[in-house]
């Protein structure tokens, strides 16, 4: 406990190393007990907050800022649904407009400084769906439970800095995309050797017919995200994507998942770059980029 405390705190001097020991202790103390969260305040924007240490000469950000994070959420008894620190690698998030009104975690993010650490209250309907854009609920999860929110605001980059920092670091080659995947899967409890296809399939729900095939025009919902959790883009709250299979618009990876899947059927897709965009990437996936691509078949003609 106390080495995570140390690492989760910067210090800046002696005094501030003993401020900061209790004040993290706090935070672990509080983060561990089951709804004992303390006073949440309300900001004028509705959202429910509580700083656990605050440096007000920090720098705040601002819209399309990319912020890197310890970034954690959780059920108000506890249950851990995210925790960015098990992903081997910096969490990074971008400053986005609020994704709903009554105070999200934008206005949140927006309230903080650098070295900040916070938790934040909002209902796992708005939190989830429209923040996070998960496609549904996590089992067990009500639309109006509340979903506590920890963060610590570590450091705040310009898009151009954080490419830069995210192709050094992390986008180098095959073998270290491999080493990323490998922990990513150990995180989420896949326990498989890698299929022959080249990528993971979950299956969610089975649908209904015959698969689909070459020619079959489709319309689907689906949401990209990255290893880290970053949100590419997601045709939830917008038109779904309707096209004709086997045009070759797609990647190979999509095309072949797909073409595993019917009319009615989810699944979780987990593509290496490989079968994605491989060394080139594009304008908003970096070189040897896993893709995680959650489907929905709406309709196949």
């Amino acid at each position: 406990m106390q080495i995570t405390i140390i690492l989760y705190c910067n210090f800046k001097s002696m005094k501030g190393f003993v401020i900061s020991i209790i004040v993290c202790t706090l935070f672990a103390f509080v983060s561990s007990c089951s709804g004992g969260y303390g006073d949440f305040q309300t900001a004028e924007s509705g959202l429910q907050y509580m700083f656990v240490e605050q440096n007000e000469t920090g720098q705040k950000p601002k819209i399309g800022d990319v912020l890197e994070l310890n970034y954690s959420y959780e059920t108000e008894n506890g249950k851990v649904l995210f925790e960015s620190r098990e992903s081997g690698r910096k969490y990074m998030k971008t400053l986005e407009k609020p994704a709903h009104t009554g105070g999200g975690i934008e206005d949140g993010l927006a309230m903080m400084h650098e070295g900040d650490s916070a938790m934040f209250k909002i209902s796992a309907e708005n939190f989830l769906l429209f923040s996070e854009k998960f496609g549904h609920l996590p089992e067990g999860v009500k639309s109006l439970d509340p979903i506590i929110i920890k963060v610590r605001l570590v450091d705040i980059m310009d898009e151009k800095e954080m490419d830069t920092y995210m192709k050094l670091r992390y986008h180098k080659s095959e073998e270290q995309e491999a080493e990323i995947l490998d922990q990513y899967l150990k995180n989420m409890g896949i326990e498989t050797d890698r299929p022959t296809s080249g990528f993971y399939f979950i299956e969610k729900t089975p649908g209904s017919g015959s698969n689909i095939k070459d020619g079959d025009i489709i319309t689907v919902d689906y949401t990209l995200t990255l290893v880290d959790g970053s949100l590419v883009e997601t045709t939830l709250g917008n038109t779904p994507l309707t096209y004709k299979v086997g045009d070759e618009s797609y990647i190979v990876g999509w095309e072949e998942a797909i073409k595993m899947m019917r009319k009615g059927s989810s699944a979780t897709v987990i593509i290496p770059s490989e079968l994605g965009y491989g060394a080139e990437g594009t304008d908003n996936i970096l070189p040897y980029s896993t893709l995680i691509f959650d489907i929905e078949i709406l309709n196949v003609q």
